[in-house]
């Protein structure tokens, strides 16, 4: 995996400290030099040779570590951005829990007030009664089934921000500088 910028750096190898610098990253083209430079146009650390003499000739380049504090202070802002969707779609279910809650209870309410007003009438209304309560169970059920399935959405979709919010962390803890720009 050389040419992804895997570290290059035989033992015992002279310019020790400079490896520790640059994480023990070694320039692909240029085995012998440490990688200590982005090249923005092929996504890649290369040592400062290669925008001179090697392949990345010409190419824009940065300083590893400042790309990857770009980078880093990108994916915090992802973060960020993420835990706020996550956020909105958490007040999302809990409104819909709330209004599923409201529905039912004022379902109950409204049984509670047919079954005393139907009392009054029963002789002639028992059967309007019966069908007066169907027709609220009915549409009571399709609506909180409306809200089950648009609660499972939420908590779908709320799956689906904290996996990727947990990638995002892990690449934003990522260390190496190099490593976090190959990732």
């Amino acid at each position: 995996m050389a040419g992804a910028g895997a570290p290059h750096r035989p033992p015992g190898a002279p310019g020790a400290a400079e490896a520790e610098d640059a994480c023990g990253w070694r320039c692909p083209e240029h085995s012998d030099r440490v990688a200590e430079l982005f090249c923005r146009r092929c996504g890649r650390c290369v040592c400062a040779l290669c925008p001179l003499l090697g392949a990345h000739r010409g190419h824009p380049v940065g300083l590893a570590r400042e790309e990857a504090a770009r980078v880093q202070k990108l994916t915090q802002h992802y973060l960020r951005q993420l835990a706020t969707k996550k956020q909105q779609q958490v007040g999302n279910r809990n409104q819909i829990e709330d209004a599923a809650e409201k529905l039912q209870a004022h379902a109950e309410s409204s049984k509670i007030w047919l079954a005393g007003k139907f009392t009054e009438l029963r002789l002639l209304l028992d059967e309007e009664e019966a069908l007066a309560k169907k027709f609220i169970d009915k549409n009571t059920q399709l609506t909180l089934q409306a809200y089950r399935e648009q609660i499972k959405s939420c908590e779908d979709q709320i799956d689906v921000l904290n996996r990727l919010s947990d990638r995002v962390c892990s690449i934003s803890q990522e260390s190496d500088p190099v490593q976090l720009l190959q990732t």
